[in-house]
C-alpha cells in the first residue's frame, strides 16, 4: 500500500509538471547581429593607420648615373587587415610626372604609377603583409640633387 501511495504521488508531480510546462507560454526573442566592413592600412612600423596612407620615400644625392633608373628594393613594406575581401591601390601624389615611378609586388614586373591609380594586389579577409620595391626614372622628370617621392595606397573594401 505504501508503494502505490509513492507512486500514485510521483505519477501526480511527473503529470502536474507536464501539464505546467503545456499551459505556460514561451516568448521568442530574434537579434540581428551586424558586422561592419572594416579594412586598414598602415606601414610596418608605423603607428598611423588609415584606409588612405601617403608614404614619402627620400631620394638622397648625388645619384650615380641620372640617366638610368634607380632600384629601391624592400621600399616599403605595407600591412592590410581587413575583415572583407580588400583591393590595394597606389597612385602617384606629383601629378606632373607620372609613370616616373613604377612598383613592384614581389617578383612580379614593374608597373607605372599615375594619376588615376594602380590596383596592387587584392585579398581575402585577415592580415597581409606586402613587401614593395620601388623603380625611379630620373631622367625622365629631369631630377637633380635629393628628391622626396610620395605615393598614396589606398585599401578598398
Amino acid at each position: 500500500m505504501v508503494r502505490k501511495a509513492v507512486l500514485l504521488v510521483m505519477v501526480g508531480l511527473t503529470a502536474g509538471t507536464v501539464v505546467g510546462r503545456a499551459t505556460s507560454t514561451a516568448l521568442g526573442a530574434q537579434a540581428t547581429v551586424t558586422i561592419p566592413a572594416l579594412s586598414r592600412l598602415s606601414v610596418l612600423g608605423a603607428k598611423d593607420s588609415g584606409r588612405e596612407i601617403p608614404v614619402a620615400v627620400e631620394i638622397r644625392a648625388p645619384v650615380p648615373d641620372r640617366s638610368g633608373p634607380i632600384e629601391l628594393r624592400q621600399a616599403v613594406t605595407l600591412l592590410v587587415r581587413s575583415n572583407v575581401p580588400w583591393t590595394l591601390v597606389v597612385r602617384s601624389s606629383d601629378l606632373s610626372f607620372p609613370g616616373v615611378v613604377e612598383v613592384r609586388l614581389g617578383r612580379g614586373e614593374y608597373r607605372p604609377v599615375g594619376p588615376d591609380g594602380l590596383v596592387l594586389a587584392t585579398g581575402r579577409p585577415g592580415v597581409h603583409e606586402i613587401v614593395l620595391d620601388y623603380r625611379v626614372n630620373l631622367g625622365e622628370a629631369g631630377w637633380s640633387g635629393e628628391r622626396l617621392l610620395t605615393l598614396i595606397y589606398a585599401v578598398e573594401g
